[in-house]
């Protein structure tokens, strides 16, 4: 919704630590919240090659301090596995906090356990954004220490989570009880990461930064933050996906990626997020930063007229260039987000068509998606659109039309490369 009041809203409601050894902090935490039964939940693959390894050793070195492993996260966390094993898990143990140590899947499913809590529903009870963020539940709801091995989602600094129902849809329960009450955002658990799993994550952190900066409900806090994400984007990324071990770098993925989630809580995104939702689902089962950039020329392009300016700064800010107003021209920016998404091989350099898409069935399933019709619904009166330009059904048609078309044009790009 645009925001219509005359204040604006900012404010950091988590304690943050940031940087090259910060994991440290873990037991100092603990001593201070005065919690000894820990129930960690981990992404599956890192914990068999060992990169958990340095956060189990650490709790298993607290005298006093008990810890449950929970290692069934999906790739998309499901309802019905958080429902009938994370929760029941986490109850019998006697968890007091969750520490969520892996990407977004792992951060979402521990946020599905702490929505929760101890009141006996499913996860998808509470998904409705019929209910206040900020108002409490009527049960206790359990506390959550994030701990990101991606520099991507940002979702250890926001109130948001992604959950497949049962219908295998995805849907965002988003509360201000499933915001990390820590996050320790250490890049040295990067150094691991595969190419492909840097480069999509990379990319999800730049279209956060572009899309939080170009939200009507932007305001001047947000919008620091957000620029401030693009300029380390800029500096850093094609140099963090090919070594994720260069502290630099790391360091740098790791603080673009914390700037933008804090703008992703309060100003949220845009077209390119709403459109990517299906694409992570049948037919394409696309990684969602791979569907980011796929999807962020088109929208750029639709949004020109209504966000020139902010476009401006932006590749600007990416660039380290120093455009005017006169010398900028939106392809500029749109020509720079084809090139990175061809050096990190966004989407394995195929047409949005070789992933399965089509103008026929395809285009209907997506737009059938409920975060699509959501997203419609939310621009369905101009003084509720939170984009930078208005866009009905008609449009995101067009646009997801647009997307294939953008990629037959990188996809070409990238063969004569």
């Amino acid at each position: 919704m645009a925001m219509e009041m005359g204040y604006l809203q900012f404010g950091l409601q988590q304690r943050i630590y940031q940087g090259s050894g910060c994991i440290t902090m873990l037991p100092h935490i603990l001593a201070t919240e005065g919690w000894t039964k820990v129930f960690l939940i981990a992404d599956p693959g890192l914990y068999k090659a060992g990169v958990i390894k340095p956060v189990e050793d650490i709790l298993n070195s607290i005298e006093g301090v008990e810890t449950h492993v929970f290692t069934n996260v999906r790739p998309n966390p499901e309802a019905v596995t958080i429902d009938n094993e994370a929760i029941p898990a986490m109850l019998k143990f006697g968890g007091q906090v969750l520490i969520a140590v892996g990407g977004g899947s792992t951060m979402d499913t521990a946020k599905g356990v702490a929505i929760v809590g101890d009141s006996g529903g499913k996860c998808m009870d509470y998904a409705s954004w019929d209910w206040p963020h900020d108002k409490p539940y009527p049960h206790n709801t359990f506390p959550i220490i994030a701990v990101p091995t991606t520099a991507g989602t940002g979702s250890e600094v926001c109130r948001n989570a992604v959950i497949c129902n049962e219908q295998g849809e995805k849907v965002v329960p988003s509360h201000d009880s499933i915001l990390p009450k820590y996050a320790i955002m250490d890049p040295d658990f990067l150094a691991g990461l595969p190419f492909p799993i840097a480069a999509a994550t990379s990319v999800d952190t730049l279209t956060h930064a572009l899309e939080t900066y170009t939200n009507t409900r932007a305001n001047e806090f947000t919008e620091l933050f957000s620029l401030r994400s693009l300029e380390l984007v800029g500096e850093s990324i094609r140099g963090f996906v090919a070594n994720p071990a260069n502290d630099e770098y790391a360091d740098k993925m790791s603080r673009a990626c914390m700037y933008a989630g804090f703008s992703l809580g309060i100003a949220s995104i845009g077209q390119d997020h709403v459109i990517t939702h299906p694409m992570s689902e049948e037919p394409f089962h696309m990684p969602h930063g791979d569907a980011c950039g796929m999807v962020l020329p088109a929208v750029i392009e639709f949004n020109t007229m209504g966000c020139r300016e902010k476009y401006r700064k932006a590749y600007n800010a990416l660039t380290k260039s120093n455009l005017s107003e006169s010398e900028f021209n939106v392809q500029l920016l749109i020509d720079w987000v084809i090139n990175l998404n061809i050096d990190l091989h966004i989407a394995e350099d195929k047409t949005f068509e070789e992933w399965g898409y089509n103008d026929d069935d395809v285009l209907d399933l997506m737009m059938s998606h409920p975060i699509v019709e959501f997203g419609i619904r939310v621009n369905s009166d101009n003084r509720m659109c939170e984009y930078p330009r208005k866009t009905t059904a008609q449009d995101y048609r067009q646009l997801i039309k647009r997307v294939n078309e953008y990629s037959k044009i990188q996809a070409k790009k990238a063969k004569r490369i």
